[in-house]
């Protein structure tokens, strides 16, 4: 990717010298004030609703550069910053704009970046519906993340309708509340074919955010335009400015590579690795929610587990929610755990050489708090409390921030060392707080809550905290990065996984995705019991279940649950060297990205799928792979883009599914007689 100055001290951004973006592209802003109509700003206004940038100043260093531009006719200064990295192909930006005017403005939207893509000597026509432009982008539902579709741009209503060059065709997809990926996540990705180019998008906000697609000029558009950015009075921000004051907009991240979808996210996934706060891998924690003691919390359900979690490889043993009094009370309710008490507890898994964890949910903020604390620990909005029942709680109220680092404080000196944070309730369209407009409220609070997590992490420097929204509906980059790692998902059937996963490790690193391994699990409904029946232990024995759990977990981080105390020798021995080799290609996986070569999976297929992992030289390559169907499968998987030469199966004679296979010029044959079944191979060149 290029970096350059045209003549009108834009930057110009492309894949090769030859070949730049349109100049209003690139250091473009959007913003809107005092209830006018939206405004393109431009160096070079293009029609007659562009407002005219003028140069204030400009700032440059190696790897980051500072512009400043006056809008004389909005009496507004806008100030971009822009980084770029060494050896990635991205670009991070965020613009502060001002006030300079002495009355008061009033800001109702500011897109971080408008950019032209797939642009074309001629008008784009054909190219609108033949397949050589795909848009990509991914929906995100509560035990239903990392769904992935594909478009052209005339299935999304991009397409020629109009003979007037002013005219325009808008697709828009965005997301209101605390759920900042509730409904979508925040990212795009579109392959130009023709080119051989991949762009991408994200956006780096906790809160809401909006992408729009364009297509200018009618007929004779010769470019896709996308715009981004977090604040719009659409989402229900609004913001006020007196003479200088100014607002900042979120932080959104763009660039250009040669390739197609895998190669852009492999360069997304270099940037958060760079600015992950955490660098190393996550342990490997067992949780006893997912499928085992579903938050019903006692010694006999706990003791035993702890003691198999210890016995197959878990690094840290997290207590889930059941721990305290009540959510938002985080009191022990020692009288659970007969004689021991929650610090029994603690002690117990620290003696089994693994690291205590609780369940917390900071945001949470029951009514019984404000009897001590008063009724500003909450989130308002119209006078009444945000979401009354399950209270949510005010991150700008120090009361509330006392009371937190208190019940943080108390379990750290107890030996907690692992904090499973949960987000089950949105704030929705925001607070109004402090006169704010509900979606200024919404960011501030955010902000607020991630400066909590962050000094939480500097006065407990040893202190691991996970991120989890109900599953994974808070899992922007903006928020994921001051986390260790994130919650992929909720999702209770381990078949709908290999769905989840491979549309998860295309939105984070896979050492960041958290991915539930829960081999003999108890269904919710079946919760009160201590144990699996003798007939549900029977339908396990064969080991194919586990065996299918360890592969989803082998590709990402491994998130142990389900009732192992349960497990016959075979799935125990199965578990416990699954874990071993898991641990021996932490590296590796830590350093991967992921490819796809059968493609995305939908969550409602039944046939069969692949997912791998290869490393940055491209000479090393862990494949998954399933079969979905309730039949035998013969599965063939062409890799020969990726250039192996010899291939073998991991953890052979240990996991049950696969039973022989084929490797030869690039393509794998894979016999699977087991239905429901799956295997790991190892590739290398």
């Amino acid at each position: 990717m290029i970096l350059n100055f045209n003549e009108h001290n834009q930057f110009m951004l492309s894949c090769d010298e030859k070949r730049v973006c349109h100049p209003f592209g690139f250091t473009n802003v959007s913003i809107a004030v005092d209830g006018d109509e939206e405004a393109q700003l431009s160096a070079v206004p293009f029609s007659s609703s562009s407002i005219r940038l003028d140069k204030n100043y400009i700032e440059n260093e190696k790897l980051s550069h500072r512009i400043s531009y006056n809008i004389a006719q909005k009496g507004l200064e806008v100030i971009e910053d822009v980084k770029t990295f060494d050896g990635i192909d991205i670009v991070e930006q965020r613009n502060t704009v001002i006030n300079k005017c002495e009355s008061e403005r009033t800001l109702t939207r500011v897109a971080t970046q408008v950019l032209n893509v797939c642009e074309n000597d001629k008008p784009l026509k054909n190219r609108l519906f033949n397949r050589s432009i795909l848009i990509h982008y991914c929906f995100n539902k509560t035990q239903g993340e990392g769904q992935w579709r594909s478009f052209v741009p005339e299935d999304l209503g991009l397409y020629e309708c109009s003979t007037h060059s002013w005219e325009k065709c808008v697709y828009r997809f965005d997301s209101v509340s605390s759920y900042s990926t509730g409904a979508y996540f925040p990212i795009l990705i579109i392959e130009d074919k023709k080119k051989n180019e991949c762009w991408y998008f994200e956006i780096l906000g906790g809160n809401s955010w909006f992408f729009e697609l364009y297509l200018y000029g009618g007929t004779t558009a010769t470019s896709l335009s996308v715009k981004m950015g977090g604040a719009d009075e659409r989402l229900g921000f609004k913001k006020q400015l007196k003479n200088n004051q100014s607002y900042v907009s979120c932080d959104c991240i763009y660039g250009v590579t040669k390739g197609g979808f895998e190669d852009g996210i492999r360069q997304l996934i270099k940037y958060k690795r760079l600015t992950a706060d955490y660098k190393d891998y996550c342990p490997l924690v067992f949780n006893d929610y997912m499928n085992c003691n579903w938050a019903i919390e006692n010694d006999e359900r706990l003791l035993k587990l702890i003691d198999y979690a210890s016995y197959v490889g878990a690094e840290a043993f997290c207590i889930d929610d059941g721990w305290q009094i009540k959510q938002g009370l985080w009191y022990p309710a020692d009288e659970k755990f007969d004689g021991l008490g929650v610090k029994g507890i603690i002690d117990y898994i620290k003696s089994k050489n693994m690291i205590p964890g609780v369940w917390f949910e900071f945001e949470t903020a029951p009514y019984e708090l404000a009897e001590s604390l008063g009724d500003d620990i909450f989130l308002k909005r119209n006078g009444g409390i945000v979401v009354p029942r399950r209270p949510l709680g005010n991150f700008r109220s120090q009361k509330f921030l006392d009371y937190l680092y208190e019940r943080v404080d108390a379990l750290y000196s107890m030996g907690v060392r692992y904090i499973k944070n949960d987000h089950n309730n949105s704030e929705e369209i925001g607070a109004d707080n402090f006169g704010e407009s509900d979606g200024e409220c919404l960011e501030n609070n955010g902000q607020a809550f991630i400066r909590f997590i962050d000094s939480l992490k500097s006065k407990y420097p040893d202190l691991i905290i996970e991120n989890c929204g109900g599953g994974a509906k808070r899992s922007d980059w903006g928020t994921l990065k001051h986390f260790a790692i994130q919650s992929t998902s909720d999702q209770e059937n381990y078949l709908k996984n290999p769905s989840i996963i491979s549309g998860s490790l295309a939105l984070m690193p896979p050492e960041k995705a958290g991915i539930w391994c829960y081999p003999y699990p108890v269904e919710f409904t079946k919760r009160m019991q201590n144990h699996l029946s003798l007939l549900e232990k029977k339908k396990m024995a064969d080991g194919v279940q586990t065996s299918f759990n360890i592969v989803n977990g082998f590709m990402g981080a491994i998130y142990l649950s389900g009732r192992i105390d349960d497990m016959d020798e075979v799935n125990l021995n199965i578990l416990k060297e699954s874990v071993k080799v898991y641990k021996e290609n932490r590296d590796f996986i830590s350093s991967s990205f992921p490819i796809y070569p059968k493609g995305m999976i939908k969550m409602s297929s039944n046939k069969e799928h692949a997912l791998g992992l290869i490393n940055e030289e491209k000479n090393k390559i862990i494949l998954a792979v399933w079969n979905l169907s309730k039949t035998k499968r013969k599965i063939e998987i062409d890799l020969t883009k990726y250039s192996m030469k010899t291939c073998k199966v991991l953890l052979d004679g240990v996991l049950k599914g696969l039973d022989w296979y084929s490797f030869e010029n690039g393509r794998l044959t894979a016999h699977m007689e087991k239905p429901l079944s799956a295997c790991l191979f190892v590739f290398n060149n």
